[in-house]
């Protein structure tokens, strides 16, 4: 049998330790090393008071955090420091604040709770003094629960059933109780971690990731023409993570990058073989059709129909005379 690991007290930072003309500044810190790494602005920076509580809950880490009013951003930047995925499960126990994140938005009021993707960029605004409790968990413990978690970025979890069970679970949480629970911390974290699943529907079909695929498929053949169409650009227009539009293409087994260049050449396919473009210079028909280098389109469109493309026109022209 594994020994027992003595527990470690919690951790605690407040502002009040030091003088108030460093409280911000104390406070970015603190939240940066300990918690997140953020960017964090009050405008009541004369007399702005936090605190943060922190203590480990088998592989996860409970936070518990009081601020006075604040936003919050978690930048590009801020990921770049970021050497470790995590995500959040954060329940708002006074207040209440607003969630943007991947082009969705989330008003969270006391007592409901919010999936928050750490691995993306998002911004929280406080707009009064709160009150929360934020469970940081790490990527590679959570997809044991939740295969592809990014897909529930700023889901809200709210109202009855397994999504009530899940907040009554979490208010139970306290930094200086977490040592007295029945079950073992690794226990009580994978309780909560099964209790998100069933709450945010972890057992995604592939019925939804077909939808997905196609629609970002639909995207495809409509912005074809854009030489520098990316996945983060389209992903951007879903309002999904660039991740979320790569597992969409993995379950269908091809990549963004293999069906965009297929609907390009069917695309120069179809205008080469069409006697009303048959004047179009064939740079033209690459452009339109995405290619920036009329070389390149001419290599990949030989590779894909054994003809180069001038050649293709003219059999496709002889053959409606």
């Amino acid at each position: 049998m594994r020994p027992m690991l003595e527990a470690q007290p919690p951790r605690r930072w407040s502002t009040e330790e030091v003088d108030q003309r460093r409280a911000l500044s104390y406070w970015v810190d603190t939240v940066c090393d300990r918690f997140l790494a953020l960017e964090i602005d009050t405008p009541v920076r004369d007399h702005f008071r936090a605190r943060l509580e922190q203590v480990e809950l088998g592989p996860a880490t409970v936070n518990s955090i009081h601020a006075e009013t604040q936003r919050v951003r978690r930048t590009r930047a801020n990921l770049a420091r970021s050497h470790h995925p995590v995500f959040l499960l954060m329940q708002l126990r006074e207040g209440h604040v607003r969630l943007r994140q991947l082009g969705r938005e989330t008003i969270l009021h006391a007592g409901e709770s919010v999936f928050i993707d750490g691995t993306e960029p998002y911004q929280l605004e406080c707009p009064q003094a709160t009150s929360s409790l934020a469970l940081r968990m790490p990527e590679p413990w959570l997809k044991h629960w939740l295969p592809h978690p990014e897909r529930f970025a700023a889901h809200l979890l709210t109202g009855s059933g397994w999504s009530a069970a899940l907040n009554a679970a979490l208010s139970t949480v306290h930094v200086d109780s977490c040592d007295s629970f029945a079950l073992s911390p690794e226990a009580v974290a994978e309780q909560i971690a099964a209790l998100l699943a069933l709450s945010i529907g972890g057992d995604v079909d592939a019925r939804s990731e077909r939808t997905l695929f196609d629609t970002l498929m639909s995207t495809l053949r409509t912005r074809l023409h854009e030489e520098d169409l990316s996945p983060q650009s389209v992903a951007d227009q879903h309002g999904i993570s660039k991740r979320s539009l790569y597992y969409a293409f993995a379950a269908a087994h091809t990549t963004f990058i293999e069906q965009l260049v297929r609907l390009r050449l069917e695309r120069a396919q179809e205008i080469l073989g069409d006697t009303r473009f048959s004047d179009l210079p064939v740079s033209e028909v690459a452009a339109r059709c995405g290619f920036a280098d009329p070389s390149h389109f001419a290599r990949r469109f030989k590779q894909k129909f054994a003809q180069a493309p001038l050649h293709f026109r003219s059999a496709a022209i002889r053959s409606k005379h």
